[in-house]
């Protein structure tokens, strides 16, 4: 079943434009004439310091886990960089920066505005990282950006300008990170600093209890980039419009300006480890990242923050708004989904009932106990979902960790969801207004996956057709060729509805008798060749 639902989501997506295209190349990368760069290089530091700090917060999730060192520089299109002009009247910009032993580095601009056609990219020397392009979809009207992370000591940043916007393009860089421990340079073996414990379950470890629910909820999840060198957890969350506002929840205490955020979703292993020593396979290709975001609400008593993402999400990420549970009811067990110590993400799981803290004017959920799992610094502000797979609250604090391939016994705090809903005095610190803005007063919401989605291509997408699609029942199904195709149709549940073959030529399947929706029908041919098809009855 695991098998089916994945394959079920990987191509529903939302209606919205990309944010960071990680299309393309840089223009200079096509030029023969371009003149050498030197580098602008940063000074050392004290990063003994550093770790030992870090050593001393080790395992303390009420703060971002720092992975980097803070640079204020002061660059802009006007006092540093190169100018090139190329055939067409357009120019090219670059700077480029070296802080020896830099793992990766990012940027935070304090003035960042792309005329229409303008291009920013960023990339290591070697072109072995590229991040890119930020363009004109990116201004916003604070006019900053925060960008994400480029693997490498010896970065640099192509600002490409069009001969018809000259000199309309802003770039001022006031933040450099120097990552000296990152989310993708470690190996489990040789226990470098940045690791998350060796008792973490890969987020695609089969749970099977959950197994449908975290399917789902990964889509949701995300590492973010706080305060330019920290690393938080969170989630896109549904609002009963069912509309794809891109809200995403988090923990308070991550917050700083949201402006300067970055956003990574989907970075999952294809190869999940669970609890083990052996380290975790890497999934480069998925690089979905997007930046900036607007608060909306934040309050400390439940140590919740709720932003709405700037970027417009593309629909090719696959990504599910959580649902959530506001009723305040104990559930009869949670699992959580997050990126400790800024790693791949991670899955924990509790088969009891959380406990209710209430004290000092905080309202918390108490995980006792983990059975699978634990959560770490960076998983703050991740989601604690009950189960039903629904969002009851977001991580706080908390003492669970990894002895080895189990867990410590200790326990993690998540705020209450319920009483996030509606105890601020205003919308400035509670919940209500944002997620149910026509005040339907509904306790619980289900996830929301766009329905608008588009056929998966693929090589039976040629020889298999279904229409008219949407239907209000009976869908013509064509097979051309000689051979039979066999099917399986899910619900949005993932749950089977009907399966059987189609006969090469005409067919008809009959929906006239179930419940108006979303369906999903999965085909595949006897060499192996599959379409996975949205149906819409209406």
């Amino acid at each position: 079943m695991k098998y089916k639902i994945t394959l079920m989501l990987m191509f529903i997506g939302c209606i919205l434009t990309a944010q960071v295209t990680n299309e393309g190349k840089p223009v200079s990368w096509e030029q023969n004439n371009m003149e050498p760069l030197t580098a602008i290089e940063m000074p050392s530091f004290d990063l003994e310091k550093l770790q030992e700090e870090d050593k001393a917060n080790e395992g303390r999730k009420d703060i971002p886990w720092r992975f980097g060192h803070e640079f204020t520089v002061d660059y802009n299109l006007n006092n540093s960089g190169s100018w090139h002009t190329l055939a067409d009247g357009s120019k090219i910009w670059r700077i480029r920066f070296y802080s020896e032993g830099a793992k990766s580095m990012n940027f935070l601009f304090s003035d960042f505005y792309m005329p229409k056609g303008a291009t920013l990219y960023l990339y290591n020397n070697d072109r072995s990282d590229l991040l890119g392009a930020y363009d004109s979809s990116q201004n916003n009207t604070e006019r900053v950006l925060g960008t994400w992370l480029v693997k490498g000591d010896d970065i640099l940043l192509e600002y490409y300008e069009p001969a018809e916007v000259a000199g309309q393009g802003k770039l001022e860089v006031f933040k450099l990170i120097h990552g000296y421990r990152t989310s993708e340079d470690y190996t489990k073996s040789t226990q470098n600093l940045n690791e998350s414990g060796a008792c973490n379950y890969d987020v695609d470890c089969v749970i099977s209890d959950i197994e449908q629910m975290k399917e789902i909820n990964k889509k949701a999840v995300a590492m973010i980039v706080t305060g330019g060198s920290g690393f938080c957890s969170g989630a896109l969350i549904n609002n009963t419009s069912n509309n794809g506002t891109p809200y995403f929840l988090t923990a308070n205490h991550c917050y700083s300006n949201p402006s300067f955020w970055a956003f990574r979703f989907n970075w999952i292993s294809p190869n999940p480890v669970c609890a083990s020593y052996m380290g975790s396979t890497n999934n480069p290709n998925y690089n979905q990242t997007a930046s900036g975001a607007t608060l909306r609400a934040r309050r400390a008593a439940t140590d919740f923050c709720l932003v709405e993402i700037n970027a417009n999400l593309p629909s090719t990420w696959d990504l599910v708004w959580a649902g959530w549970d506001r009723s305040d009811n104990v559930p009869s067990s949670t699992f959580g989904i997050h990126h400790p110590s800024g790693d791949i993400m991670k899955v924990c799981r509790d088969y009891n009932q959380p406990t209710k803290q209430n004290g000092g004017g905080e309202y918390m959920w108490q995980i006792n106990n983990w059975d699978l799992g634990v959560t770490e610094g960076g998983s703050s502000g991740s989601p604690l979902f009950d189960n039903n797979g629904r969002i009851i609250g977001q991580l706080y604090a908390g003492t669970a960790a990894c002895s080895g391939l189990t867990d410590n016994g200790g326990s993690d705090i998540y705020g209450r969801f319920g009483i996030s809903w509606n105890n601020g005095s205003d919308f400035t610190n509670r919940l209500k207004e944002w997620l149910d803005p026509n005040n339907t007063n509904a306790v619980t919401l289900n996830y929301y996956i766009p329905t608008n989605s588009v056929e998966e291509v693929t090589p039976l997408a040629d020889t298999f057709k279904v229409y008219p699609n949407p239907s209000q029942g009976i869908f013509a199904v064509s097979v051309t060729g000689s051979n039979a195709v066999n099917y399986q149709m899910y619900n949005m549940l993932g749950q089977p509805v009907a399966s059987g073959r189609f006969s090469a030529g005409d067919n008809s399947l009959d929906l006239s008798q179930a419940a108006d929706g979303v369906y999903i029908l999965q085909v595949a041919d006897d060499a192996g060749k599959t379409a996975n098809i949205k149906l819409v009855k209406e």
